[in-house]
């Protein structure tokens, strides 16, 4: 049984702790002040390496006498400790992790801020916005060069791929969408193996893909100092993902976490335990997203946290380092509690973009021309020697191949554009010879 016992104060705590005060009693202005640096360096779940380098408060104290303080302070507070067979793992909630974790639960689960920004007719594109960013940004965080660019051109229209960064760009993006299926879907080993089928597809050696690894050689390329940071032996991965898929779907096993702390952990996990050859890290960003998705955390499924963590990539990799280094998973938690609150706070943002470029489209106000088609005039108007397909026009919509092509045509014979094949299945659309015209006459009777 898992029992949680009333813990000191920082003043109880300072009061103890009389021996790295080279036993002196702190007056008390100094015991305000060490109590109010301790505070600022568990909030931040700072580590040595920061602290030995910040002017803290009291001067009377060094630096190393306060930081074995602010240790035992985050060890004496709010602590849980994940013991998985002989490997534990804790982590200390601070105060500003709380309140962290309660706006995460009005905003990505409650939708506050952002359902009356939201327009239902909106709904495809916003979802589609937010699964282009994040396979672009995952894609980078795994290595590969993608570009905004690229991967509009290639996911809207469904192009078939030409290397491997557009294969996996392309893999992640269904993995995005299976996830979003999977929505209300119990985990199980099963379907993570499905993932990773879908995650690796075309760009691995076939006996890999879906499997777990099978001898000690991983993908490392990724993670500093790679020698500090041992899998689990391949031998034991059957029974740690065993455990896992437990741990997932029941809510007090061992007991109840935070969702949203669990959702890193779960994530951290993977990163740990490596089962996979190649994959991992992209995996653990699916499965912590699939898993707020699983508890309500719906708006999760219109951001991109992976495009907050590509921006922050060291601190990222170094948080990982310092949970596994340290013994304390905290690091981690720490780090991606922060990235899904910046996510958060830059969804409205997001949400209010996609609203503003069919309000600012000039062609929405011309009689006769729907969304779609006062769209595709917009995309022409700004690149022109942009080719719009069918494909794309149903991608970006959400729309049946029939409505997609009737768009384009109608477009087409009212000489807005004009067509050829690229090939026997797919007709390019491009700016026709009377745009220029019909935009000024347009506009102008408008």
């Amino acid at each position: 049984m898992h029992i949680l016992s009333c813990k000191p104060t920082i003043l109880q705590l300072i009061g103890q702790l009389k021996d790295h005060f080279m036993n002196r009693e702190l007056p008390e202005a100094e015991q305000t002040a060490l109590s109010q640096t301790i505070l600022q360096i568990n909030n931040s779940y700072l580590d040595w390496e920061k602290v030995q380098h910040m002017t803290l408060k009291p001067e009377t104290l060094s630096n190393a006498v306060i930081w074995e303080a602010a240790k035992q302070a985050r060890e004496q507070g709010f602590t849980r400790n994940l013991v998985i067979f002989d490997q534990s793992f804790s982590w200390s909630v601070s105060n500003d992790m709380e309140a962290t974790l309660h706006d995460l639960d009005v905003h990505l689960a409650g939708g506050r801020n952002i359902t009356a920004v939201m327009d239902q007719k909106n709904d495809h594109r916003y979802l589609v916005n937010a699964f282009l960013d994040e396979a672009m940004a995952s894609a980078q965080l795994a290595g590969y060069p993608a570009t905004r660019k690229m991967v509009r051109e290639l996911l809207l229209k469904k192009k078939t791929t030409a290397n491997e960064t557009e294969q996996v760009v392309v893999n992640l993006y269904k993995c995005l969408q299976k996830i979003k299926e999977w929505e209300h879907t119990p985990f199980s080993e099963a379907l993570l193996q499905e993932l990773h089928q879908q995650l690796t597809r075309d760009t691995i050696k076939l006996k890999g893909i879906g499997r777990y690894r099978t001898n000690n050689k991983y993908d490392t390329s990724n993670i500093e100092e790679a020698a500090a940071c041992k899998a689990v032996d391949a031998k034991a991965i059957k029974h740690w993902m065993q455990w896992l898929e437990s741990f997932i779907n029941e809510d007090k096993n061992p007991f109840y976490i935070h969702p949203v702390v669990k959702a890193c952990i779960i994530a951290y996990l993977i990163t740990y335990i490596r089962p996979f050859k190649d994959g991992n890290g992209r995996m653990a960003r699916l499965l912590a997203c699939w898993y707020l998705l699983r508890k309500g955390y719906w708006a999760i499924t219109y951001t991109s946290v992976s495009n907050i963590i590509v921006k922050l990539k060291a601190q990222y990799n170094k948080s990982f380092l310092q949970a596994t280094t340290d013994a304390d998973t905290g690091y981690f938690i720490h780090f991606m509690i922060q990235a899904l609150r910046m996510a958060d706070r830059s969804l409205k943002e997001s949400l209010q973009r996609t609203n503003k470029e069919k309000e600012s489209n000039p062609f929405v106000k011309i009689d006769g021309l729907n969304a779609r088609q006062a769209t595709a005039l917009q995309w022409i108007r700004d690149d022109a020697e942009k080719i719009v397909t069918i494909r794309e026009l149903r991608s970006g919509f959400g729309v049946s191949k029939e409505t997609a092509r009737t768009d384009l045509t109608a477009l087409t014979e009212n000489g807005w554009l004009k067509f050829y094949h690229l090939n026997k299945k797919t007709y390019a659309f491009v700016k026709g010879d009377s745009f220029e015209q019909l935009m000024h006459e347009k506009l102008a009777e408008g």
